[in-house]
């Protein structure tokens, strides 16, 4: 599946019903540098709050975007949100890897939970929904 037909899917599974929006919904990314990261770990708090997962340590201003499983630390290039939110959603697919997390990525339904890792493109575990994710969260509280 194609990450704009993910998109679309994650559209018509979780629309509204999705934690993550409103608190992207009334983000803006400041021009300032300094003041991004500061708005970007505001949003990093917030989010983990929602979604009710330990918060993950924010380095920025490195040279590729990423996620340490084993630490729970997001690397960004620059403080941005998509990249931000897509290193975040590998941290919620980290913290739904324990047992009574499982559907942390579906909103809770747990009917949905392969969907997330099935019919992919990339062979990184999680980086269709990653990708999908992000692009999804912020299309949407866009409008």
């Amino acid at each position: 599946m194609e990450i704009k037909d993910r998109i679309k899917l994650y559209k018509s599974l979780f629309g509204a019903d999705c934690k993550a929006l409103e608190a992207v919904k009334g983000f803006i990314l400041p021009p300032d540098k300094l003041e991004a990261l500061e708005a970007i770990r505001g949003l990093n708090t917030e989010l983990s709050d929602l979604y009710m997962v330990s918060i993950p340590t924010l380095t920025v201003w490195v040279r590729d975007n990423s996620y340490v499983q084993a630490t729970g630390e997001i690397y960004l290039t620059e403080p941005e949100l998509e990249g931000f939110l897509h290193q975040f959603r590998h941290h919620l697919q980290n913290v739904e890897r324990k047992y009574e997390r499982r559907g942390l990525t579906t909103e809770g339904k747990l009917e949905l939970a392969k969907i997330p890792y099935e019919d992919t493109v990339y062979k990184m575990y999680g980086e269709d929904d990653a990708i999908a994710w992000s692009k999804f969260i912020i299309e949407l509280s866009s409008k």
